[in-house]
C-alpha cells in the first residue's frame, strides 16, 4: 500500500512538471510545442489519472492555449469561463502557481476586451503568488504583460516607470524578458515622441532608438532568432521615421532572413510593418512623389485590415502626418491627423463602453473574498489612523524612542484592534445564528398550531354528528328493549322505531365516511404516502379527460371554458399524480373562486418551453387577497373554513407537484382579477 501511495504522488509531481514546462512554452510562445504538449497530457490522463488540482492547471493552460494562438479570441463566454477557472484555482489550498496562471490567463482576456485596470488587479496579485515559488520566468513574464497592458492602455509613462524599476535587475531576468520588456519601453518613448511632435534628435526618440538597439543585442547575444528580427523591424521603422534612412536600410535588409516567417506567425502585422518601413524608406531616399503615393496608397490599404494589424495602419498615419508636409502634401498629413483623432476617439468610447463591465468583473471575481476584504479596510483605516497618530508621536518622542520601537508599538495596537473586530463579527454572527433558529422553531411550532386547530376543526363536525346518531340508535334500542320486555310493542312504534335507526345509522355511515376522506387526504400531505410508476402518456388526453369529467360541474356553474393546447404533447411521469393535481386546480377554480362570477371563464394553456411543460389554469372570479396568498398551500387554510372544504386540497397540490412530479407552481391573483395558476414540470 505504501509502494502504491509513492507512485501516485510521483505521477502528481511529474504531471506538474509537465504542465510547469507547457506554461513556459507559451509564455516563450513556442505554440506549436505547447499544443503537442498539451494533447500529450490530456491523452495520457483521459481515464482520469489527473488529480483535480492538476486537471484544473490543464484547463487554465488550454484556455491560455487558445488566447495565445487567437489573437482575436475575446468575447462574455470565454471572460465568463477565466472567471470561473479563477473562482476554482483560488479555492485550491496551497496552490499559488496555479491560481496565478488563472489571473494571468484572466488579465490577457480583460486586456483584450479593454478591461485594463481589471487586468493590472489581476496581474498585480498574480506577481504576488508567484513571488518565492522558485519561478522567476513566469514572474517576469507576468511583469512584461503588466508592460504589454500599460501600453493598450495607452498609460505610457507608468509603463516607463515599471521598466525603470525592473530593469536594474535585469540580470536576474531571462533574455527573453529582458527583450520583451525593452520593446514595451521603447514602444511607449515612440508614441510620446510622436504624440509631442518631437523633432529627430528630441530626448526621447534617442531614448526610444536606445532601447530598441538595447533590444537587439539582448536578442542576438542569446540567439533569440524570431526576437531579433521583430527588433530589426522596429528600428527599421524607427529609422526610417525620424533617423538615418541608410541604418534604416541595413534593418529592413535583415529581415531576408528565413526565419523571418516565423516571425510573421508570432507577431499578428509583422509583414505589414516590413511593407510599411519598406514604403517609408523608397520615398525617404528618393523623395519622388511616386514614392509618396505609394506610401499613402499602402495606408488605404490597411483600413480593411483586421482588429489584430490596426497599429500598423495607426504608424501609417503619424508617418504620413508627419511627414506629409515635407513631401509637399499638406492636405493628407491634415486627413491623417484628422484619422488619428478618429482612431483615439473610437478607442476611448471602446474603453468607456467596458468600463462598467470591468468593475463588475472585479466585483465577481472578489466575491468570495467580501468579508475578509471589509475587515482588511476597517483594518486599513485602523491603521492610517494609528500611523497619523505614530507620525504625531515620533515628533515629540523623537529622543526617547527609536522608529522600530514606534512601529512595533503601531503594530501591536492594530493586530489588538482586528481581533477586537474579528470577535465582535464572530458575536454578532453567533447572535444572529440564534436568533435565525429562533425564529424558524416559532415558525414551524405556529404550522403545527395551525394544522392541529383545523384538524380539530374539520373532524369536530363529522365524529359529533356520529357520535349524536350513535346516542339516538342506543336510546332507541333501549326503548325497544323495554317495549319487548313488557310486551307491548305497536306496529306503528316499531316502524318509527325503525326509521329513526335507519336515519341514525345513515348519518353516522356520512360522518365517518367525511371523517375517514379527510384523514386519507391528511396522508397525502406526506411524501411516502402516494407512490405510483413514470409511464409514458399524452398530457393533451389527459387533460381532455379531466375536462370532460368536470364538464357537469362547469355546466351546474355556468363556466365557460377555453382551451389552447396542442394535439398531442407525449409525457413520461406519474399519470395519475398529474390528474389529481388537475381536478383538484379545476375543483378550486368552480368552487372557490368562480362561485360568485357574473361571467365566469375559465381558460386552460399547455405549452413547451424548453423541455419543459408550462400549464397555465387562469380565471375570471373572485381572486385572492394580498394577506391570504401566501398562505393558500398551508394545510387547513381556507378562505371557507367550516362551510367548504377542508383547506388541504392546495397542500396536496403542492406536494404533488414537487415531491412527485418534480416541477413547481407559482400563483398570481388579485382581488376582483382573477387568479392565475402556473405548473412548470419536466417532460421526462
Amino acid at each position: 500500500m505504501e509502494h502504491s501511495s509513492q507512485d501516485t504522488l510521483e505521477t502528481e509531481k511529474q504531471q506538474r512538471a509537465e504542465l510547469l514546462a507547457i506554461q513556459l512554452q507559451l509564455t516563450r510562445m513556442e505554440l506549436k510545442a505547447a499544443s503537442a504538449a498539451l494533447a500529450h497530457f490530456e491523452q495520457d490522463t483521459a481515464e482520469g489519472e489527473a488529480t483535480p488540482a492538476n486537471a484544473l492547471f490543464a484547463q487554465i493552460l488550454t484556455l491560455l492555449m487558445r488566447l495565445r494562438a487567437d489573437i482575436g479570441a475575446a468575447d462574455s463566454a470565454l471572460l465568463e469561463q477565466a472567471l470561473e477557472l479563477a473562482r476554482a484555482a483560488a479555492a485550491l489550498p496551497n496552490e499559488p502557481l496555479i491560481e496565478a496562471a488563472a489571473l494571468h490567463t484572466l488579465a490577457l482576456l480583460q486586456a483584450r476586451m479593454r478591461m485594463h485596470h481589471g487586468a493590472l488587479t489581476q496581474l498585480s496579485r498574480a506577481y504576488e503568488l508567484t513571488q518565492g515559488e522558485g519561478e522567476a520566468e513566469l514572474a517576469d513574464a507576468i511583469q512584461n504583460s503588466r508592460a504589454t497592458v500599460l501600453t493598450l492602455g495607452e498609460m505610457f509613462e507608468d509603463l516607463l516607470s515599471l521598466a525603470e524599476q525592473i530593469l536594474p535587475r535585469r540580470s536576474h531576468m531571462t533574455p527573453l524578458s529582458v527583450h520583451r520588456l525593452l520593446v514595451s519601453a521603447a514602444t511607449a518613448c515612440f508614441v510620446l515622441a510622436d504624440e509631442q511632435m518631437a523633432p529627430a534628435g528630441a530626448p526621447l526618440w534617442l531614448r526610444c532608438k536606445a532601447m530598441h538597439e538595447d533590444a537587439l543585442s539582448v536578442a542576438v547575444e542569446h540567439g533569440l532568432a524570431t526576437s531579433a528580427l521583430a527588433s530589426h523591424l522596429n528600428l527599421s521603422f524607427v529609422e526610417s521615421l525620424v533617423g538615418d534612412t541608410a541604418q534604416a536600410r541595413l534593418h529592413l535588409d535583415a529581415l531576408n532572413d528565413p526565419a523571418v516567417q516565423e516571425m510573421r506567425e508570432q507577431f499578428a502585422g509583422a509583414g505589414l510593418g516590413i511593407e510599411l518601413s519598406r514604403r517609408l524608406i523608397e520615398w525617404r531616399e528618393r523623395g519622388s512623389a511616386a514614392a509618396w503615393q505609394q506610401v499613402l496608397a499602402f495606408e488605404m490599404e490597411l483600413r480593411n485590415q483586421g482588429e489584430a494589424t490596426k497599429f500598423v495602419r495607426e504608424y501609417a498615419l503619424r508617418s504620413i502626418a508627419r511627414h506629409g508636409q515635407a513631401a509637399g502634401d499638406a492636405g493628407a498629413a491634415v486627413q491623417a491627423s484628422h484619422s488619428l483623432l478618429d482612431v483615439y476617439r473610437q478607442r476611448m468610447r471602446a474603453i468607456s463602453a467596458t468600463l462598467s463591465t470591468a468593475v463588475q468583473d472585479v466585483v465577481a471575481l472578489q466575491h468570495s473574498r467580501i468579508e475578509n476584504e471589509q475587515l482588511t479596510r476597517q483594518g486599513n483605516r485602523l491603521e492610517q489612523s494609528l500611523a497619523a497618530r505614530n507620525a504625531e508621536l515620533s515628533q515629540t518622542l523623537a529622543r526617547l524612542q527609536t522608529e522600530a520601537s514606534i512601529r512595533r508599538a503601531a503594530e501591536a495596537a492594530l493586530q489588538q484592534a482586528n481581533e477586537e473586530l474579528e470577535a465582535r463579527v464572530a458575536a454578532r454572527t453567533h447572535e444572529l445564528e440564534q436568533a435565525s433558529r429562533a425564529l424558524a422553531q416559532q415558525e414551524k411550532q405556529l404550522a403545527l398550531g395551525r394544522m392541529v386547530v383545523g384538524m380539530a376543526h374539520e373532524l369536530n363536525t363529522p365524529l359529533g354528528n356520529a357520535r349524536m346518531g350513535a346516542s339516538v340508535i342506543h336510546d332507541r334500542a333501549i326503548e325497544l328493549e323495554l317495549w319487548l320486555n313488557e310486551g307491548q310493542v305497536r306496529r306503528q312504534a316499531l316502524t318509527e322505531t325503525a326509521s329513526s335507526l335507519q336515519q341514525c345509522s345513515s348519518l353516522v355511515d356520512r360522518s365517518l365516511e367525511s371523517a375517514t376522506a379527510l384523514v386519507q387526504r391528511l396522508k397525502a400531505l406526506s411524501s411516502d404516502s402516494a407512490q405510483e410508476s413514470a409511464q409514458d402518456f399524452d398530457v393533451c388526453s389527459l387533460m381532455r379527460n379531466t375536462l370532460a369529467q368536470q364538464q357537469a360541474s362547469l355546466d351546474a356553474a355556468s363556466v365557460c371554458c377555453e382551451c389552447d393546447m396542442p394535439a398531442q404533447l407525449p409525457m413520461h411521469g406519474p399519470m395519475h399524480a398529474l390528474g389529481d393535481v388537475l381536478k383538484e386546480l379545476l375543483d378550486n377554480a368552480i368552487e372557490h373562486g368562480l362561485k360568485q362570477a357574473d361571467d365566469p371563464q375559465l381558460k386552460v394553456s399547455l405549452q413547451v418551453q424548453q423541455d419543459r411543460l408550462v400549464l397555465r389554469l387562469r380565471d375570471n372570479g373572485c381572486g385572492i387577497s394580498a394577506e391570504a396568498l401566501p398562505r393558500i398551500f398551508d394545510p387547513f387554510y381556507s378562505g371557507q373554513l367550516g362551510r367548504s372544504g377542508a383547506g388541504l386540497g392546495l397542500s396536496v397540490v403542492r406536494m404533488l407537484v414537487e415531491e412527485m412530479l418534480h416541477g413547481q407552481i407559482a400563483v398570481q391573483s388579485q382581488i376582483g382579477l382573477g387568479t392565475q395558476v402556473e405548473l412548470t414540470l419536466p417532460l421526462r
